[in-house]
């Protein structure tokens, strides 16, 4: 399943598609919370303000899912889709392999390897599974928060690996930053201040003024400007 962009379920190549908004909305909340929710949280999250109902409403999203992955699996229809174990819900990974789990997989490896290779790999894993912002086809109130998480990750990632291809190959340092602002924030000034100084540094002074102009223009579409930092490495290389 992909949940980093749009939603989408696949079962042997074949996207699947859940019959009622419930289950959709219940699969999207499991899906970027690989040990479950509790019922309750369920509840809260997606159906706010709605309590009397949420319980009947939670329970039509199970049924939901269970039909529907059991028609596009083939499965017998004693296997659960959605299981549940003491107070919460979750998808078994048994069935699913989901590519936020990845994420945070790849998340933690960055963290705790002990080798720069192994943390290379984890880095430039993470940057391939973000393809679009978490659940970006759903408005739903409670996806702003892991969203931004996610993102926040994902340019703390892409800052890590920079750091590490910098010193030996600047210009894949480079692919990684523009793949940043392309994919994963377009308006995070630290995100361009770093292919400013790297192109300054290199001397592509060309390159370099098309970047500041990027940034600007970026910029002027949430009403902001560039940063007196990034003023500074602009006069620092142009003059």
């Amino acid at each position: 399943m992909y949940v980093l962009g749009p939603a989408r379920v696949m079962v042997a190549g074949r996207e699947v598609s859940f019959g009622r908004a419930e289950g959709r909305a219940l699969f999207a909340l499991l899906a970027t919370i690989k040990d479950g929710a509790s019922s309750e949280s369920v509840v809260e999250r997606l159906w706010p303000g709605d309590e009397e109902r949420g319980a009947r409403r939670l329970d039509t999203a199970v049924r939901d899912i269970n039909a529907t992955m059991r028609q596009a699996t083939g499965l017998a229809a004693h296997v659960k889709f959605v299981v549940k174990t003491g107070q919460r819900r979750r998808l078994p990974a048994a069935y699913f392999d989901v590519d936020w789990w990845q994420f945070e997989e790849a998340y933690v490896q960055a963290n705790s390897a002990s080798g720069e290779h192994a943390r290379r790999e984890a880095l430039r894993r993470m940057l391939d599974l973000y393809q679009g912002p978490l659940l970006a086809d759903r408005d739903d109130a409670w996806c702003i928060s892991p969203r931004q998480a996610a993102a926040t990750q994902a340019v703390r990632g892409a800052l890590r690996l920079v750091d590490l291809e910098r010193p030996e190959n600047p210009d894949r340092a480079l692919d990684v930053l523009t793949l940043a602002v392309d994919r994963i924030d377009p308006y995070n000034e630290v995100l361009w201040r770093q292919i400013l100084m790297i192109q300054g540094d290199l001397g592509r002074l060309s390159a370099f003024e098309v970047t500041f102009q990027q940034l600007t223009e970026r910029l002027a579409e949430i009403d902001a400007r560039p940063s007196a930092q990034a003023r500074q490495i602009y006069q620092r290389f142009i003059g």
